[in-house]
């Protein structure tokens, strides 16, 4: 615990915060590096806080992890990560260090856990992924502390995707894989169909194309058994297993399935998923531009762009730099030409603006 509230103390000092953000991202493959989730360390004597936990500060810290995670879809992670910093050093590092009874306490740390998970997203989204990566690592050790198996399946899944995207493909499998092997047997199938679908997209990444397609008709079985609940750590949405599928379809060489997919992932994103929305709409506009459909493409790059002013995100940066290279294979195309204006005026005006 006083290793996650330095680094989030330090995150909230802007003199600070610069050198914090240049912590590198590193790749090791050995299962030793990672938290043990079967040693559960024993906890340290509480400080003195002057107040006593009760149901209602977990109520509420589930509360700021519900309102976190949505800010970060609708605004983006560069927008939220310094709040959700300051919040855990102030409010969550009061609280642990409170009197409290052992399922209090575990709940309390859960709930410190996945905040912290997503402030390693939003440091991520922030165009820090060491850092981010220091955080994935203090939630997977939060996860242990509080013998809660799934949050620490689920933050393995959240670095094998991360990993992916930095073009660390056998890390990301690797990862994908300790993800499933974490997550307990009774567990439900919401996060289940999660972790599958991310084995799924770094199986096909890697190029194993006989265990991507069994893991994602699995995940769509598993999703179909989901009841509904609530929370960010709780459902799987149906437009993010979509999205999921399409870029394993895609990764496995069917564009046609992998357009299909992406387009029930669009219909399917509610209001609030501004930034998933937004990355949606820039992957359709990509995949239409491969396939000679200019015309589809630039309606969803416009859909895109709409939603750009709104988020404060590398991730939306980098998706309009790659949308900006795929757009120039037509230069003589008069949409084409349009939406790449509107682009390159949307690049500049963000140049800068949101690395914090």
């Amino acid at each position: 615990m006083h290793h996650l509230l330095n680094l989030c103390r330090t995150e909230t000092d802007p003199e600070r915060r610069s050198f914090l953000a240049k912590t590198a991202y590193a790749v090791t493959t050995a299962a030793s590096a990672l938290p043990d989730f079967g040693a559960l360390p024993v906890e340290g004597r509480k400080e003195p806080t002057g107040i006593q936990v009760a149901t209602c500060d977990v109520e509420a810290l589930n509360e700021m992890t519900q309102t976190f995670a949505t800010l970060a879809d609708r605004h983006g992670g560069a927008h939220v990560r310094a709040m959700l910093a300051s919040y855990l050093a102030d409010q969550v590092g009061r609280l642990l260090h409170a009197p409290a009874n052992g399922a209090l306490h575990n709940d309390l740390l859960r709930g410190a856990g996945q905040l912290t998970h997503l402030l390693a997203l939003t440091n991520d989204d922030s165009g820090h992924p060491g850092l981010a990566q220091r955080y994935f690592r203090t939630a997977l050790d939060l996860a242990t502390r509080a013998g809660d198996a799934r949050l620490y399946a689920i933050t393995l899944r959240a670095m094998s995707a991360q990993a992916l995207r930095l073009g660390h493909l056998r890390h990301a499998l690797q990862l994908a894989e300790a993800s499933i092997s974490a997550l307990p047997a009774h567990a439900d199938p919401a996060p289940r169909a999660f972790l599958l679908a991310q084995r799924a997209y770094a199986g096909a990444a890697h190029g194993d194309r006989r265990r991507a397609p069994a893991d994602l008709a699995l995940a769509e079985e598993h999703h179909a058994q989901a009841t509904a609940a609530t929370g960010p750590f709780n459902t799987y949405p149906r437009a993010g297993l979509d999205y999921q599928r399409a870029q394993t379809l895609h990764a496995l060489g069917l564009p046609d399935q992998a357009l299909a997919a992406l387009q029930s992932s669009a219909r399917h994103r509610s209001p609030d998923e501004r930034k998933p929305a937004a990355l949606t709409h820039a992957r359709l506009a990509e995949m239409q531009l491969d396939m000679g459909h200019v015309d589809a493409a630039v309606i969803h790059g416009h859909l895109f762009l709409d939603l750009c002013p709104y988020l404060h995100s590398t991730r939306i940066d980098t998706a309009l730099q790659r949308l900006r290279q795929h757009l120039a294979r037509y230069p003589r195309q008069r949409q084409a030409v349009t939406l790449a204006e509107r682009l390159r005026d949307a690049c500049r005006v963000r140049r800068g603006s949101f690395r914090t």
